[in-house]
């Protein structure tokens, strides 16, 4: 989830992955999968900054819980 503003001043969560598209006209609207739009107060780059944190650490998350491929002796027993 990222932490964003509404223009109203107040705290949304929003899951990155129901964003379809977002537009600086001047507020940034995002469309959401649902069709809902919604303005916030951060500018597109917040925004695509926030989603490119939120994605890095949803892949390093995978990354380290990946689990280890059996050796060797492993696939023996």
């Amino acid at each position: 989830m990222i932490k964003l503003t509404r223009l109203n001043g107040k705290l949304v969560a929003l899951n990155p992955d129901l964003i379809l598209w977002a537009d600086a006209t001047p507020d940034t609207t995002l469309c959401l999968v649902s069709g809902e739009k919604l303005l916030v107060r951060q500018t597109l780059d917040e925004l695509i900054a926030l989603v490119v944190t939120f994605r890095r650490s949803i892949r390093r998350r995978v990354v380290h819980n990946k689990p280890s491929t059996p050796t060797r002796s492993d696939r023996a027993s």
